[in-house]
Protein backbone atom coordinates (compact mmCIF):
# COMPACT_ATOMS: atom_id res chain seq x y z
CA UNK A 1 0.00 0.00 0.00
CA UNK A 2 3.24 1.85 -0.47
CA UNK A 3 4.94 4.02 -2.81
CA UNK A 4 8.78 5.72 -2.93
CA UNK A 5 9.05 8.37 -5.46
CA UNK A 6 8.71 11.78 -4.71
CA UNK A 7 6.33 12.16 -7.76
CA UNK A 8 4.10 9.77 -5.95
CA UNK A 9 3.91 11.34 -2.65
CA UNK A 10 0.82 12.75 -2.78
CA UNK A 11 -1.23 9.74 -3.73
CA UNK A 12 0.52 7.44 -1.13
CA UNK A 13 -1.29 10.32 1.10
CA UNK A 14 -4.92 9.40 -0.61
CA UNK A 15 -4.10 5.60 -0.31
CA UNK A 16 -2.62 5.71 3.50
CA UNK A 17 -6.13 7.55 4.05
CA UNK A 18 -8.13 5.43 2.71
CA UNK A 19 -6.92 1.73 4.72
CA UNK A 20 -6.85 4.00 7.94
CA UNK A 21 -10.73 4.63 7.11
CA UNK A 22 -11.20 1.24 6.58
CA UNK A 23 -8.74 -0.24 10.02
CA UNK A 24 -11.64 -0.62 11.93
CA UNK A 25 -14.17 -2.75 10.02
CA UNK A 26 -11.37 -4.41 7.89
CA UNK A 27 -11.34 -7.60 9.56
CA UNK A 28 -15.08 -7.91 9.04
CA UNK A 29 -15.02 -8.45 5.84
CA UNK A 30 -15.06 -12.17 5.03
CA UNK A 31 -12.23 -12.18 2.56
CA UNK A 32 -9.61 -10.40 4.59
CA UNK A 33 -9.95 -11.57 8.23
CA UNK A 34 -10.23 -15.21 9.70
CA UNK A 35 -13.52 -15.82 10.80
CA UNK A 36 -13.70 -20.16 11.50
CA UNK A 37 -11.26 -22.83 12.17
CA UNK A 38 -11.28 -24.13 8.60
CA UNK A 39 -10.48 -20.80 6.93
CA UNK A 40 -7.28 -20.51 9.73
CA UNK A 41 -6.21 -23.96 8.45
CA UNK A 42 -6.74 -23.23 4.79
CA UNK A 43 -4.77 -20.06 5.42
CA UNK A 44 -1.64 -22.23 7.40
CA UNK A 45 -1.78 -25.32 4.42
CA UNK A 46 -0.84 -22.35 2.14
CA UNK A 47 1.76 -20.75 3.62
CA UNK A 48 3.10 -23.67 5.45
CA UNK A 49 3.45 -24.79 1.94
CA UNK A 50 5.56 -21.20 0.70
CA UNK A 51 7.35 -20.63 4.12
CA UNK A 52 9.02 -24.00 4.21
CA UNK A 53 10.42 -25.46 7.36
CA UNK A 54 10.78 -22.65 10.21
CA UNK A 55 12.32 -20.80 11.59
CA UNK A 56 12.40 -18.48 8.48
CA UNK A 57 12.69 -14.84 8.40
CA UNK A 58 9.87 -13.07 6.60
CA UNK A 59 8.77 -9.67 5.95
CA UNK A 60 5.01 -9.34 5.38
CA UNK A 61 4.65 -6.03 2.94
CA UNK A 62 1.30 -4.37 3.44
CA UNK A 63 -0.02 -6.22 6.19
CA UNK A 64 -2.73 -4.66 7.51
CA UNK A 65 -4.03 -5.91 10.66
CA UNK A 66 -1.68 -8.51 10.47
CA UNK A 67 -3.53 -12.04 9.29
CA UNK A 68 -0.67 -13.03 7.46
CA UNK A 69 1.94 -11.71 9.74
CA UNK A 70 0.10 -13.78 12.90
CA UNK A 71 -0.32 -16.82 11.16
CA UNK A 72 2.93 -17.22 10.09
CA UNK A 73 4.24 -16.32 13.50
CA UNK A 74 2.12 -19.33 14.60
CA UNK A 75 3.59 -21.20 12.10
CA UNK A 76 7.36 -20.75 14.18
CA UNK A 77 8.72 -17.72 11.61
CA UNK A 78 9.94 -14.77 12.58
CA UNK A 79 7.97 -12.01 10.98
CA UNK A 80 8.20 -8.10 10.53
CA UNK A 81 5.72 -6.73 9.19
CA UNK A 82 5.21 -3.83 7.53
CA UNK A 83 2.71 -1.01 6.28
CA UNK A 84 1.56 2.55 5.52
CA UNK A 85 -1.74 2.93 7.28
CA UNK A 86 -0.70 3.78 11.61
CA UNK A 87 -4.74 2.75 12.12
CA UNK A 88 -4.24 -1.11 10.49
CA UNK A 89 -0.78 -1.49 12.12
CA UNK A 90 -2.59 -0.20 15.52
CA UNK A 91 -4.89 -3.63 14.80
CA UNK A 92 -2.31 -5.74 14.07
CA UNK A 93 -0.08 -4.78 17.35
CA UNK A 94 -3.40 -4.67 19.61
CA UNK A 95 -4.22 -8.64 17.31
CA UNK A 96 -0.28 -9.58 17.98
CA UNK A 97 -0.54 -9.02 21.66
CA UNK A 98 -3.59 -10.76 22.30
CA UNK A 99 -2.36 -13.62 20.55
CA UNK A 100 0.92 -13.74 22.88
CA UNK A 101 3.02 -13.65 19.50
CA UNK A 102 6.18 -11.77 19.00
CA UNK A 103 6.54 -9.72 16.16
CA UNK A 104 7.64 -6.52 14.70
CA UNK A 105 5.14 -4.35 13.07
CA UNK A 106 6.93 -0.98 11.58
CA UNK A 107 5.17 1.87 9.08
CA UNK A 108 6.79 1.37 6.80
CA UNK A 109 6.69 2.11 2.78
CA UNK A 110 6.60 -1.02 0.56
CA UNK A 111 9.17 0.48 -1.68
CA UNK A 112 11.53 2.13 1.10
CA UNK A 113 12.16 -0.77 3.36
CA UNK A 114 15.05 0.34 6.16
CA UNK A 115 16.19 -3.34 6.57
CA UNK A 116 19.77 -4.29 5.29
CA UNK A 117 20.32 -6.17 1.71
CA UNK A 118 19.59 -9.92 2.16
CA UNK A 119 17.28 -9.35 5.28
CA UNK A 120 14.93 -12.67 4.68
CA UNK A 121 14.41 -15.75 3.25
CA UNK A 122 10.60 -15.08 2.41
CA UNK A 123 8.61 -11.54 1.62
CA UNK A 124 5.06 -12.26 1.59
CA UNK A 125 2.42 -9.55 -0.01
CA UNK A 126 -1.05 -9.94 0.21
CA UNK A 127 -3.97 -7.93 -2.11
CA UNK A 128 -0.63 -5.29 -2.19
CA UNK A 129 0.65 -5.36 -6.02
CA UNK A 130 -2.74 -3.73 -7.06
CA UNK A 131 -2.65 -1.12 -4.82
CA UNK A 132 0.93 0.51 -6.17
CA UNK A 133 1.58 3.03 -7.73
CA UNK A 134 5.18 2.37 -8.59
CA UNK A 135 5.08 -2.02 -8.24
CA UNK A 136 8.33 -2.28 -10.51
CA UNK A 137 10.11 -0.28 -7.93
CA UNK A 138 8.63 -1.77 -4.93
CA UNK A 139 9.67 -5.26 -6.37
CA UNK A 140 12.67 -4.45 -6.70
CA UNK A 141 13.39 -3.32 -2.88
CA UNK A 142 11.77 -7.10 -1.77
CA UNK A 143 14.48 -8.43 -4.34
CA UNK A 144 17.27 -6.17 -2.24
CA UNK A 145 16.09 -7.35 1.15
CA UNK A 146 15.80 -11.41 0.36
CA UNK A 147 19.02 -13.48 0.53
CA UNK A 148 20.13 -15.26 -2.78
CA UNK A 149 17.63 -18.24 -3.35
CA UNK A 150 14.98 -15.81 -1.45
CA UNK A 151 11.42 -16.46 -2.40
CA UNK A 152 8.79 -13.47 -2.94
CA UNK A 153 4.93 -14.74 -2.42
CA UNK A 154 2.45 -12.91 -3.83
CA UNK A 155 -1.31 -13.50 -3.18
CA UNK A 156 -3.77 -11.68 -5.66
CA UNK A 157 -6.93 -11.58 -7.42
CA UNK A 158 -8.01 -10.24 -10.84
CA UNK A 159 -11.42 -9.03 -10.86
CA UNK A 160 -11.54 -6.31 -13.16
CA UNK A 161 -9.79 -5.39 -16.65
CA UNK A 162 -11.78 -1.56 -16.07
CA UNK A 163 -9.50 0.96 -15.67
CA UNK A 164 -12.00 3.75 -13.66
CA UNK A 165 -12.18 6.52 -15.82
CA UNK A 166 -10.99 6.39 -19.45
CA UNK A 167 -9.30 9.98 -19.54
CA UNK A 168 -7.69 10.19 -15.73
CA UNK A 169 -7.42 13.97 -14.42
CA UNK A 170 -4.24 14.49 -12.69
CA UNK A 171 -3.94 14.23 -9.02
CA UNK A 172 -3.39 18.01 -9.04
CA UNK A 173 -6.52 18.85 -10.37
CA UNK A 174 -8.42 16.74 -7.82
CA UNK A 175 -6.42 18.80 -4.80
CA UNK A 176 -7.83 21.67 -6.81
CA UNK A 177 -11.24 20.29 -6.54
CA UNK A 178 -10.86 19.65 -2.84
CA UNK A 179 -10.34 22.81 -2.31
CA UNK A 180 -12.79 24.27 -4.20
CA UNK A 181 -15.58 22.39 -2.27
CA UNK A 182 -13.89 22.88 1.31
CA UNK A 183 -13.89 26.53 -0.08
CA UNK A 184 -17.82 26.48 -0.48
CA UNK A 185 -17.79 24.79 2.37
CA UNK A 186 -16.45 27.36 4.68
CA UNK A 187 -18.47 29.72 3.09
CA UNK A 188 -21.41 28.57 3.20
CA UNK A 189 -20.88 27.66 7.00
CA UNK A 190 -21.02 23.87 7.50
CA UNK A 191 -21.13 23.07 10.84
CA UNK A 192 -17.69 20.99 11.92
CA UNK A 193 -19.91 17.89 12.75
CA UNK A 194 -21.02 17.93 9.00
CA UNK A 195 -17.23 18.49 7.60
CA UNK A 196 -16.14 15.40 8.87
CA UNK A 197 -18.78 13.51 6.61
CA UNK A 198 -17.81 16.18 3.66
CA UNK A 199 -14.18 15.79 3.85
CA UNK A 200 -14.76 11.99 4.12
CA UNK A 201 -16.88 12.26 0.33
CA UNK A 202 -13.82 13.96 -0.95
CA UNK A 203 -11.01 12.17 0.35
CA UNK A 204 -13.32 9.04 -1.20
CA UNK A 205 -13.66 10.81 -4.67
CA UNK A 206 -10.03 11.53 -5.02
CA UNK A 207 -8.86 8.33 -4.38
CA UNK A 208 -10.94 6.96 -6.68
CA UNK A 209 -9.31 9.04 -9.24
CA UNK A 210 -6.52 8.31 -8.00
CA UNK A 211 -7.08 4.55 -8.94
CA UNK A 212 -5.77 5.72 -12.57
CA UNK A 213 -1.95 6.04 -11.60
CA UNK A 214 -2.34 2.18 -10.24
CA UNK A 215 -0.87 0.23 -13.26
CA UNK A 216 -2.49 -2.55 -11.37
CA UNK A 217 -5.93 -1.36 -10.80
CA UNK A 218 -8.34 -4.19 -10.57
CA UNK A 219 -5.57 -6.69 -10.02
CA UNK A 220 -3.85 -8.11 -12.32
CA UNK A 221 -4.41 -11.58 -14.01
CA UNK A 222 -2.15 -14.39 -12.79
CA UNK A 223 -0.44 -14.48 -16.30
CA UNK A 224 0.45 -11.03 -16.50
CA UNK A 225 1.71 -10.85 -12.48
CA UNK A 226 3.66 -13.76 -13.48
CA UNK A 227 5.75 -11.34 -16.55
CA UNK A 228 5.71 -9.13 -14.41
CA UNK A 229 8.02 -10.51 -12.12
CA UNK A 230 9.85 -12.21 -14.81
CA UNK A 231 10.26 -8.77 -15.98
CA UNK A 232 11.82 -7.82 -12.64
CA UNK A 233 14.40 -10.56 -12.23
CA UNK A 234 12.64 -13.56 -10.16
CA UNK A 235 13.36 -17.42 -11.62
CA UNK A 236 11.00 -20.03 -11.04
CA UNK A 237 8.21 -18.36 -11.15
CA UNK A 238 4.79 -20.45 -10.81
CA UNK A 239 1.06 -19.70 -10.14
CA UNK A 240 -1.13 -21.50 -7.73
CA UNK A 241 -5.20 -20.72 -8.00
CA UNK A 242 -6.31 -20.26 -4.74
CA UNK A 243 -10.28 -20.76 -5.34
CA UNK A 244 -11.28 -22.64 -2.49
CA UNK A 245 -13.75 -21.73 -0.41
CA UNK A 246 -12.29 -22.07 2.52
CA UNK A 247 -9.72 -19.59 2.21
CA UNK A 248 -11.83 -16.81 1.39
CA UNK A 249 -14.63 -17.40 3.83
CA UNK A 250 -17.15 -17.93 0.54
CA UNK A 251 -17.18 -18.92 -2.78
CA UNK A 252 -14.90 -16.68 -5.14
CA UNK A 253 -16.38 -14.30 -7.70
CA UNK A 254 -13.02 -13.67 -9.40
CA UNK A 255 -9.27 -15.53 -10.03
CA UNK A 256 -7.50 -15.43 -6.92
CA UNK A 257 -4.32 -17.10 -6.81
CA UNK A 258 -0.49 -17.24 -6.09
CA UNK A 259 2.46 -16.38 -7.72
CA UNK A 260 5.92 -17.23 -6.36
CA UNK A 261 9.35 -16.50 -7.26
CA UNK A 262 12.81 -16.87 -6.35
CA UNK A 263 15.44 -14.44 -6.44
CA UNK A 264 18.69 -15.61 -8.27
CA UNK A 265 22.03 -16.50 -6.26
CA UNK A 266 24.57 -13.69 -7.27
Amino acid sequence: MTVSQPKHRKITRLIQHHWNSRADRFDEETVHGVHSEAQKRAWLDVLARVAGAPPRQVLDVGCGTGVLTILLAELGHRVTGIDLAPQMLDRARQKTRDAGLAVQLRMENAAEISDPDGSYDLVVARHVVWTLPDPAGAVREWLRVLRPDGRVAIIEGHWSADRPMAEPRSLRRALAAFARVAARAVFYSVRPTQWGAVRERLQARMYQKAHTQLPFYGGPSADRLRSFLEDQGLRSVHIEPLMLPELWGEVPQHPRYLVVGRRERA
